[in-house]
C-alpha cells in the first residue's frame, strides 16, 4: 500500500453535493449569500459590492450548476437552484472578482500561481482531490478561492479584489 500524504487532511471547504429537494420555489439566495460572506470571511465592506452590484438568478435553463457573464456593463450569476450552496457561490464570485483585474494583473496572477501547482500544500492537496482548476487559469483562480478560502497563499490572495 502506497503513502497518500494527502489522506488525513481536509480542503477547509469541501465540495457540497448537488440538492435536488431544493427548487425554483424554496431555494434561498440571500440565505445562501449570506453563508458564503460568512463562511469564506469576505470582509464586511465588500458586503454591498456582492450583494447590490451582481445580478444573481435561479434558473433552470444552463446545462451546468452556474455561470457568470458580464451584460450590457452588469456582471450576473445564475445558478440553478439544486446547486445553489456557499460553495459554488464562492467559485462563482471568484469570477466576478477575476473580471475586476486588469490583463496584467492577470498575467501577474499566472505567474505567481503556477509554481504553486507543484510546491504549495494546500494547492497541492486541492488537485489531488479534484483537478477541474488544473483545466485553465481562470478556473483556476475560482477553484482555489472555492475550496482554499482563507487558506488560499498569502501571495495570491492581492488577486482577489473584494473577496480579501
Amino acid at each position: 500500500m502506497c503513502f497518500n500524504p494527502f489522506k488525513k487532511k481536509k480542503l477547509p471547504h469541501p465540495q457540497e453535493p448537488a440538492d435536488y429537494i431544493q427548487t425554483m420555489e424554496t431555494a434561498n439566495i440571500d440565505a445562501t449569500l449570506t453563508k458564503w460572506l460568512e463562511n469564506w470571511d469576505v470582509p464586511k465592506e465588500y458586503d454591498g459590492h456582492w450583494l447590490n452590484a451582481i445580478e444573481i438568478r435561479l434558473t433552470m435553463e444552463i446545462p451546468y450548476p452556474a455561470s457568470t457573464y458580464e451584460l450590457n456593463g452588469v456582471r450576473h450569476l445564475d445558478v440553478r437552484p439544486e446547486w445553489l450552496n456557499p460553495g459554488v457561490i464562492a467559485h462563482e464570485q471568484a469570477h466576478n472578482s477575476y473580471a475586476l483585474l486588469s490583463d496584467s494583473q492577470k498575467a501577474a496572477f499566472r505567474d505567481a500561481y503556477m509554481p504553486l501547482i507543484s510546491t504549495d500544500p494546500m494547492i497541492k492537496l486541492l488537485y489531488s482531490q479534484n483537478t477541474y482548476g488544473l483545466t485553465s487559469v481562470i478556473e483556476a483562480h475560482a477553484e482555489c478561492y472555492r475550496y482554499l478560502g482563507q487558506s488560499l497563499p498569502e501571495s495570491l490572495k492581492c488577486f482577489y479584489p473584494r473577496l480579501f
